[in-house]
């Protein structure tokens, strides 16, 4: 859960330097990562406690001012606004997945949040039984075959891989606050979007995310197994058996 903090965008520079990382490992099976296996642990377990920190000193406190000051009826609404302008994202790449249901089931979401329910200030397509999914183009990448790299925990980004961090850049392209045209209104639409996602995330999910952050005996193993699991059976969309797939989603795609 702590994966979603910190939300899904990534700059192009910061790309670069994905890029290298996965040009001099090279993405060999050796470093698929799996619940044992991580290769740049020690530097991971560094940028982790830079996180942890930022956590403590900011996420954290700001969290929870935005609950104390902010309505439950207005956080209820940036929730919706948040999950709203993602829905974009995921149609197109449950298109791309070739996934005609979960694209239909969006493109439904989209179309009666945005007509009954305000631009998505309010959630009419969860009372109508719409079924709510979340795709990104790393889940993407996963099924086309294209293996995970080794896993990585990005500053102020969180927990990733190496495909994942890459597919951010993606992500973002498919993001509709991308394309919205200048102004002041815009720009401040623009640059909130992200921390309000953040925080949002941090007050819904606080009491699990202190429970990992502090008082585990040892945060970052919890953090990176529960983030490669739950990508797992993203990718899986949780009711795949594993072992009736085809080769393309073996344990080196994940």
């Amino acid at each position: 859960m702590l994966g979603k903090i910190f939300g899904r965008r990534a700059n192009f520079s910061f790309a670069a330097v994905l890029t290298g990382i996965m040009v001099l490992s090279g993405c060999s099976n050796s470093l698929v990562p799996d619940d044992g296996d991580d290769p740049v642990e020690s530097v991971n377990r560094a940028v982790h406690s830079f996180n942890k920190g930022v956590d403590t000193v900011a996420l954290r406190p700001l969290s929870k001012g935005y609950e104390k000051v902010v309505p439950e009826t207005f956080r209820h609404v940036i929730n919706n606004e948040v999950r709203f302008v993602q829905l974009p994202v995921t149609f197109a790449n449950s298109v791309l997945q070739g996934n005609v249901e979960r694209a239909g089931d969006t493109a439904a979401r989209f179309f009666v949040n945005s007509t009954l329910g305000g631009l998505g200030a309010l959630d009419p397509a969860t009372d109508l039984g719409i079924p709510e999914h979340s795709e990104d183009f790393g889940q993407t990448l996963a099924v086309w075959g294209v293996a995970s790299g080794p896993y990585l925990e990005l500053p102020l980004l969180g927990p990733t891989t190496v495909r994942d961090g890459l597919s951010r850049v993606a992500d973002t392209a498919l993001n509709p606050l991308t394309y919205i045209g200048q102004g002041t209104t815009t720009t401040i639409a623009k640059a909130a979007e992200t921390p309000v996602r953040i925080i949002d995330t941090r007050q819904r999910f606080g009491n699990l995310i202190d429970e990992v952050l502090y008082e585990s005996d040892d945060s970052y193993t919890i953090v990176r197994n529960t983030f490669l699991q739950r990508r797992r059976n993203a990718i899986l969309n949780g009711n795949i058996d594993a072992d009736s797939l085809p080769d393309i989603y073996n344990d080196e795609a994940f």
